[in-house]
């Protein structure tokens, strides 16, 4: 049975790519996609691929282009630009198996969480690249893919690969200051080639406020690795109040874990305290729900992720959210309709959500095309420097 969906996923990618090549140009590919999405109500950019149909290799670059300019966008919310010119403090808490929620034992994660946003069904994905998979996937929105014996992470900083909608250089277009307070050894280039403008080795949240306050807007990012950064998370609140800097300062934590079921993500900012996030996401949604929450430019098609805030109906009312819990083409994944697991090839829909066994069937194969169409497309990325090539940098 797995060899069969295997056969079917490649075969409709046969016919998507026979599809794709029937369009004349990737430039009419773009001016097709723009008739029926428009900036006003989908987080897209009025995008020029000039130079994809002169450059080596630009049969595989208008394909990709003609991939990512069909996929459907994210739509724009009520939450789209709430923290529009805000501060972010972004942390990856890994290996933080999170304690219950309650004052007395975690009070600065309980804090996070009640006067935050409720992402209710969050997942933290084994990647199979360790921690380069989790920040990769946290600071680019698209899935961490190996390229040969390599992780995203470390090809990114080697190759200098260009990714124009990871966070850091979103902000940075918007006029942010993008810096590393806190990160991992031997990662510089990588950062750098993320988009963020210094790095250091170590840093401490709440003792970087008076430097960090200096240079507003700012985002800053920190690894903090161990199993306990609740102290670290209780000084840092406390610290942005007596700074007078917790009205215009977001904190976002995503805590990863060794088991996907166990990840937690918690965003604290001022209007966001209770915002429901129902359906699945993981750190795949992260870049794209800060991004739409600050009101900074990305075309949200080119990315793995979502914005886990933004509605979503069938067939063609923005994208519904997805969850690949491993990083493989062919991964157990987690949608609001069900779960699925790909080695057992079984489907737990949820209740009431189809009519009968053809239609969950027909969803089920879709929905695997489209776990394999991220994976793949996102490792073509790596391996050829896509952006590079397509918008002529």
């Amino acid at each position: 049975m797995r060899r069969a969906v295997l056969t079917a996923a490649l075969a409709v990618l046969g016919v998507l790519v026979g599809a794709r090549a029937s369009l004349a140009t990737p430039e009419q590919a773009a001016a097709a996609r723009m008739d029926s999405w428009g900036p006003e109500g989908y987080n897209v950019l009025d995008l020029a691929l000039p130079v994809s149909t002169q450059t080596a290799g630009s049969a595989l670059v208008a394909e990709m282009d003609c991939y990512y300019l069909g996929r459907a966008p994210t739509a724009k919310n009520v939450y789209t630009g709430r923290l529009a010119g805000q501060n972010l403090i972004l942390i990856l808490a890994e290996n933080w198996t999170v304690p219950s929620l309650e004052p007395k034992q975690a009070p600065g994660a309980y804090r996070l969480w009640s006067e935050g946003a409720r992402f209710r069904e969050y997942y933290a994905p084994d990647w199979y690249q360790g921690m380069d998979g989790r920040e990769f996937a946290l600071l680019t929105g698209m899935v961490p893919t190996a390229v040969g014996d390599e992780t995203a992470m470390a090809w990114m900083g080697r190759g200098d690969v260009y990714l124009p909608f990871a966070l850091a250089r979103c902000l940075a277009a918007e006029g942010y200051a993008c810096q590393v307070r806190a990160g991992r050894e031997g990662m510089d280039a990588s950062y750098k080639a993320l988009g963020f403008e210094s790095v250091r080795s170590a840093g401490d949240p709440a003792a970087d406020l008076p430097a960090l306050k200096a240079s507003q807007p700012f985002l800053a990012y920190y690894v903090l690795e161990g199993p306990d950064p609740e102290p670290a998370l209780e000084d840092l609140l406390a610290a942005l109040e007596e700074q007078g800097m917790d009205a215009n300062t977001a904190v976002c934590v995503a805590a990863g874990h060794e088991d996907p079921l166990r990840g937690h993500l918690f965003l604290w900012a001022g209007g966001m305290a209770g915002a429901p996030a129902d359906g699945p996401c993981s750190e795949l949604d992260v870049t794209a729900t800060l991004l739409n929450l600050l009101g900074a430019g990305y075309d949200s098609r080119f990315l793995s992720g979502r914005d886990a805030f933004a509605p979503w109906s069938e067939p063609s009312d923005g994208t519904p959210p997805l969850v690949s819990l491993y990083g493989s083409a062919y991964s157990d994944w987690v949608t609001d309709a069900g779960s699925y697991l790909a080695g057992e090839e079984r489907f737990f829909p949820a209740e009431g959500a189809f009519a009968g066994d053809l239609e969950a069937r027909r969803y089920v194969a879709r929905i695997c095309r489209e776990v394999y169409d991220r994976y793949i497309y996102a490792r073509r990325v790596m391996e050829n420097n896509y952006f590079q090539l397509a918008m002529g940098r």
